[in-house]
């Protein structure tokens, strides 16, 4: 008898334990989560994208890459999903911490925090376009099939547009819902909250950039065709720049209007607000890469000759990292400074603000996505192996 009270009682205490770490656990996140939220310019969101950890690519309107959370010290992998073909989209985080992103086995994906699987949705091609996220959840997304779509938060079709080109373009939403994106057909698409045709802007090849919006509903975006766009919102070009060989790479804006992209020309250019050139910095190989911009201005990108660029904000050297192979993926910043890069030498890379390693961690192929930072520190990342990885610490509870 009294064994077994003794058993009660430590049971009932381990139980209570594990509610209140829970909470405690929970409440804190929440709190951080508040704190840090508010030290981002609501202008980089605007009205319609969701306020969450990384609701788009390159985390907002004005493609930063950068995050108001701290990545973990560790470079445990939490968990991994595996789907059936590469992934080269790259991961978002939804309202409720659903994670989304494509893969080029013709599905988005919908992730439970814990790694398992919540939906799937099937669509006619490859998924290489990253997901935005608006504030009622919607994920919208393109695929080589020619749409772009819309889906609810369950997975359920909400509408698809119907283009004349794949879509690798991942789209930016103005202030009144519209859907910014380019395609393989070339031309930048507009649609509206409802999935149908605003306006289109002609280019002379096609688009792999994504578009990003200015403060004052600038649309930027790049073209194969060697040329950065800037267009209204009524889809009128208020001006061009030409590079000297195809343009993949998603612009950024700085806090000053300064709009940041790499060329396959191999230079990473800074360019006034007008469109004139500011600088071009020369790097050794073509630049895929976007610009992720630190809060002291530093500019962070990727080259095709293996190495991570930091850029000072007049254009000058800071330090590069070296990888063993190309670096397409776009890097990503905490809240710490430390900046995430995957390379082609199948590594994902932590990087200190003053260019020494922190951590890295090994996938099983090549990394063309770029991170994603949860509020939690957790970072997300696809590879081409076909997995998703999750990389930071397990929470532990101790009875």
């Amino acid at each position: 008898m009294y064994n077994n009270i003794v058993f009660i009682h430590r049971n009932t205490l381990s139980l209570a334990f594990l509610i209140i770490s829970i909470l405690l656990y929970a409440s804190i996140q929440t709190v951080w989560s508040d704190e840090h939220e508010a030290d981002i310019p609501p202008q980089y969101f605007g009205e319609r994208v969701a306020r969450t950890p990384w609701p788009m690519f390159r985390h907002d309107l004005h493609h930063t890459g950068r995050s108001p959370y701290a990545g973990h010290d560790t470079n445990n992998i939490k968990w991994e999903f595996q789907t059936e073909a590469p992934i080269s989209s790259s991961p978002v985080i939804g309202i409720d911490g659903t994670i989304y992103f494509g893969s080029q086995d013709t599905h988005l994906y919908a992730i439970n925090p814990d790694g398992t699987l919540k939906w799937k949705f099937k669509t006619g091609a490859e998924v290489d376009s990253t997901p935005t996220i608006d504030v009622d959840g919607v994920i919208y997304f393109g695929s080589w099939d020619k749409y772009l779509y819309a889906l609810y938060p369950d997975g359920k079709l909400k509408w698809k547009h119907e283009t004349k080109g794949g879509i690798i373009s991942s789209p930016a939403i103005g202030d009144d819902g519209s859907l910014y994106f380019g395609g393989w057909d070339n031309r930048v698409h507009a649609v509206d909250a409802e999935g149908k045709h605003r306006w289109e802007y002609k280019t002379a090849d096609h688009i792999w950039s994504s578009p990003a919006i200015g403060d004052d509903d600038m649309v930027y975006c790049g073209a194969e065709d060697y040329y950065m766009f800037a267009l209204r919102p009524d889809g009128k070009a208020v001006w061009s720049f030409g590079t000297r060989y195809l343009l993949e790479s998603s612009p950024s804006i700085g806090d000053d209007g300064t709009l940041y992209f790499g060329s396959e020309d191999a230079y990473v250019y800074a360019l006034e607000s007008d469109g004139k050139l500011k600088w071009k910095y020369k790097t050794e190989y073509d630049v895929d890469s976007s610009t992720a911009l630190a809060l002291d201005g530093t500019i962070y990108i990727g080259s095709g000759d293996g190495q991570l660029y930091a850029i000072n904000p007049d254009g000058t050297l800071k330090w590069t990292f070296r990888t063993k192979y190309s670096v397409m993926s776009s890097p990503a910043i905490d809240a710490d400074g430390v900046i995430y890069v995957g390379s082609r030498d199948k590594k994902l890379y932590a990087i200190n603000p003053n260019g020494t390693m922190k951590w890295f961690v090994e996938t099983g192929s090549a990394i063309e996505s770029s991170a994603a930072i949860d509020k939690d520190g957790t970072i997300y990342i696809a590879s081409t192996d076909g997995k998703l990885y999750a990389i930071g610490k397990k929470m532990e509870i101790y009875p």
